[in-house]
Parts: structure tokens; C-alpha cells; sequence
């Protein structure tokens, strides 16, 4: 895993649940030397839940561990291999990004990983919408590369999008998503490697309008909020978009795709008041002040909110 963000220690987490064993590498000791304490408080979190046990938490966080140098990890990994019992199979190795979403950065880390980690082994991008076929390209290895796309929170969050790129083979999208299935995540092949996937497509247009309808005034932010939170998104989470024009009826849905569609944002710039925002440094809750105003107690008890409303539908799955 490379890259202990809270993304990398989420994924890092799931695979060490399914038995698997991870290192955590990051240049930076500072974020490596919180992985134990962010691991720790979620697994405590889901035990307090019930979906799992304190002594399976205790297990699961054993099996990551953390390194600072990418090169000595995967040393490491090659001689662990080189000292299975003989005729036994080799160990699958997967490599995962969560690095910064940096194109450039990101295509220097897989040169390196193309040059230094074994052609049987998957090479995996955590990216939210850049382009995979740009990241593998002059890899000599390109058909081992796929996109894995998961949603924060990693550990949370069932949904990851395997995104094909170009030159991805079947085998790695087969192996992938099969390896992502016994992990108990829901991977969707994303066939066609598009700005954004299917995912960040669907909630930008949702938020370019939500963003639209504050600049004009039609509603506040806290009331739009509240729309989808008390309103469809609630339905959402059971019953996607395309069933619920099915469930509505297609013809309903085309009489008033016929007048509404023409009147909703489509601005290929970015919404302005998100720009002035921005410009005045108000960045949400990093600032504390964004669409929002915020309190570091207010961040606490949304975060707290939303996992908690995560973990009961994790419960009901």
C-alpha cells in the first residue's frame, strides 16, 4: 500500500481483515507513525458495532505494518516469496496507490513500480478520475495496470470502481476484481476509461447543480442539503437512478426530461461562487467556513453521523 493517507490506511485495514498481509509505505514517518492509532480507532469503531470482534480487531491491525522505503518493502516482499515451502504457489502481490492526484507523480511512482516489482504481480491506481491509460503509458508492463477506485471511507464503503485502461488485460481485471470480492467489497468494471469513471461524474453534476441553485439564489446551502439528505438520497441508497425511472415510468421520465433539462446548469467552467470561496480562502472544513460554516464539533459529529449511518447499512448488507 503505498501512501498511509486516510485512504491507504482504509484499504490497508480491508485487505488486513480479509487475512491478507499489508505494508503501509510512505516517505513521510510522521503519517506512517499515526497508521497503529487511525487503525486502531476504526477497528474499535466497527466492534463497537458488532462487525467485528476485539479480538479479530487485534488480529487485523497485526497484520499491517509500516516502512518508509518503497525499494526495501518490496525486498522484503521478494524474500518472503523466495522462502515458501517448496512446490507451493507463489504469493500474490498487489501494489496500490493512494498517492497525491498528481498525474506526473503518479506516472513516475509506476515507472519505478513497472522497473522493480515482478510482471506476475497487479499494479493498482487509486485514483478518482484520472486518466489510467496516461498512467500506464510506456510501461512495458501496461496490461497489469487497472484502476481501483474506493470511496472514502475505504473500510466503510462497499463500492470500488476497476477501471480499464487501454492496454489492461482480462486476467487483471478478472483477478482484481475477484481478489477485491473476497476482501467483501461490490467491484464494477468501468469499461471505458473516462474523466472521473462513473462515480465522480454522477456526484459532480449532482453538486455543479446544488452549487448553481445556491449562487442563484433558489435555495441555501443547509436547505439543499437537506433535500437530498432528508429527501432522494435516502431512496438512493437503496434503489439507484435508472431503476427509479423505471419504477416511475420511462414515459413520466421523458416528460420531464422534455422541460426540465433545458433549464439545469450546464456551465463547463466551474461554479463561481465556488471560485470566490476559494479565492477568499475558505476551503471548507480545512478553514473552517466553506458552503458552510463550521466548528471542529460540528466536523467531529457529521463524521461521527455518517459512519455511523455507513455502518448500519454495512449491518443490514
Amino acid at each position: 500500500m503505498v501512501g498511509a493517507g486516510l485512504m491507504g490506511v482504509g484499504i490497508a485495514q480491508t485487505f488486513a481483515t480479509a487475512r491478507h498481509s499489508v505494508l503501509v509505505v510512505d516517505t513521510d514517518p510522521e503519517c506512517l507513525s499515526v497508521v497503529p492509532t487511525r487503525l486502531e480507532s476504526q477497528l474499535a469503531l466497527l466492534a463497537a458495532h458488532g462487525l467485528t470482534t476485539q479480538a479479530d480487531a487485534v488480529a487485523t491491525a497485526g497484520r499491517v505494518q509500516t516502512r518508509q522505503s518503497l525499494d526495501a518493502a518490496l525486498r522484503e516482499v521478494a524474500q518472503a516469496v523466495r522462502h515458501l515451502p517448496d512446490g507451493s504457489e507463489p504469493a500474490g502481490l498487489v501494489v496500490i496507490e493512494a498517492i497525491s492526484e498528481d498525474l506526473a507523480v503518479k506516472q513516475d511512482l509506476f515507472r519505478h513500480l513497472d522497473e522493480v516489482v515482478p510482471s506476475s504481480a497487479l499494479l493498482w491506481s487509486n485514483t478518482s478520475g484520472l486518466s489510467i491509460t496516461a498512467i500506464a503509458r510506456g510501461l512495458r508492463h501496461p496490461e497489469r495496470v487497472c484502476g481501483t477506485h474506493f470511496w472514502n471511507p475505504p473500510h466503510l464503503i462497499p463500492l470500488v470502481e476497476v477501471v480499464r485502461g487501454e492496454r489492461t488485460a482480462e486476467r487483471t481485471l478478472d483477478e482484481t476484481a475477484a481478489l477485491l470480492s473476497s476482501a467483501g467489497k461490490t467491484p464494477v468494471i468501468v469499461h471505458k476509461d473516462v474523466p472521473g469513471f462513473v462515480g465522480n461524474r454522477l456526484l459532480h453534476a449532482l453538486q455543479r447543480e446544488a452549487m448553481a441553485l445556491v449562487s442563484s439564489g433558489v435555495a441555501s446551502a443547509e436547505d439543499v442539503d437537506r433535500v437530498v439528505t432528508q429527501g432522494f438520497g435516502r431512496r438512493l441508497g437503496a434503489v439507484g437512478p435508472l431503476a427509479v425511472c423505471d419504477l416511475a415510468g420511462l414515459d413520466l421520465i421523458l416528460q420531464v426530461d422534455s422541460y426540465l433539462l433545458s433549464d439545469l446548469e450546464r456551465s463547463p467552467h466551474p461554479d463561481r461562487l465556488l471560485e470566490e470561496l476559494v479565492a477568499r480562502g475558505d476551503l471548507g472544513v480545512k478553514t473552517l467556513k466553506g458552503f458552510l460554516p463550521w466548528t471542529k464539533e460540528a466536523v467531529d459529529e457529521v463524521i461521527e453521523r455518517r459512519d455511523t449511518a455507513l455502518i448500519k447499512a454495512l449491518r443490514g448488507d
